[in-house]
């Protein structure tokens, strides 16, 4: 529940919301831009995704980091 989403992946949610809420108000006369919305927001949505495994990925090795420089100090003295 306490989970953080990165912003783009919210923009790609949004963005692909409003592509099918477009061909859904045009009853299907947007198909093309829709589909092109929703595609673009997908990619968006995934581009986030990414970014955010990225950063835990990152915290965890700096976290690993500190504790092995915490590990060396005695060790060298």
């Amino acid at each position: 529940m306490g989970e953080r989403y990165d912003p783009l992946e919210t923009l790609g949610a949004v963005l692909s919301a409003l592509g099918l809420a477009g061909i859904l108000i045009t009853e299907g006369r947007a198909l093309g831009l829709g589909l092109l919305i929703i595609a673009f927001g997908t990619v968006v949505w995934k581009m986030g995704e990414m970014r955010r495994e990225l950063n835990e990925k990152l915290e965890s090795l700096r976290a690993e980091l500190e504790s092995l420089k915490g590990r060396e100090g005695p060790i060298d003295g």
